[in-house]
């Protein structure tokens, strides 16, 4: 067995299921049933939700109303070594639209919990020792699947702001601590609805 190949695939095995958690955390929880919804118009399953609380067809992860930001969904757990599948309908009376719904297998919303909750770990928790240099590319690499998952869901702020609404806290947190680790310049403030990402001009920043 190649043991560093091994190493690898587990670390982009890894980096996938975090981009994926991102992804679904960024539709941002709004309530109805465990559901959730997006500037952009994207619609999941909020994967806190009680068990008790109605929710959507058997084996629905997320919805949206794109049908690249559900492939890359599906792309990534299937990565992650999960199985998922779009399916694609069309909804509404007079004015008709397409709904691309992700369908996971049961076991994938614990899943994604435990893959947000190491990635949240691994980019905003204090180390307590030094840090190797492919632990450094790793934390890389989930900075950079943080920003991929929020610029596929996240719509842009009201009033022409260049800025991204993000619905939790801990979300913004990550995606603060990711654009420091890739040097974006970027701020963030409480907005009602979520917080407001805002990246900077470089001259601004400093």
């Amino acid at each position: 067995m190649d043991i560093v190949s091994s190493g690898e695939r587990y670390r982009a095995s890894t980096v996938a299921a975090f981009e994926a958690a991102v992804l679904v955390r960024c539709t941002g929880v709004c309530g109805g049933g465990g559901r959730a919804r997006a500037l952009g118009g994207t619609r999941a399953r909020s994967l806190s939700a009680p068990a008790a609380t109605p929710r959507s067809p058997d084996g629905v992860l997320a919805e949206f109303n794109r049908g690249a930001a559900a492939d890359r969904l599906a792309e990534l757990l299937t990565a992650a070594g999960r199985t998922a599948s779009v399916h694609r309908y069309t909804a509404g009376n007079r004015h008709r639209y397409e709904i691309f719904r992700v369908f996971a297998d049961p076991g994938t919303p614990s899943f994604l919990d435990r893959a947000w909750a190491q990635g949240y770990t691994d980019l905003c928790a204090v180390p307590t020792e030094p840090r190797s240099h492919r632990q450094l590319r790793h934390s890389r690499q989930l900075a950079e699947a943080a920003w991929r998952g929020v610029l596929m869901v996240s719509g842009p702020a009201r009033n022409g702001s260049p800025g991204l609404r993000v619905a939790d806290l801990d979300t913004a947190t990550v995606l603060m601590r990711a654009g420091r680790m890739m040097a974006l310049p970027v701020r963030m403030s409480t907005r009602p609805g979520g917080q407001l990402l805002l990246v900077m001009p470089s001259a601004t920043a400093a």
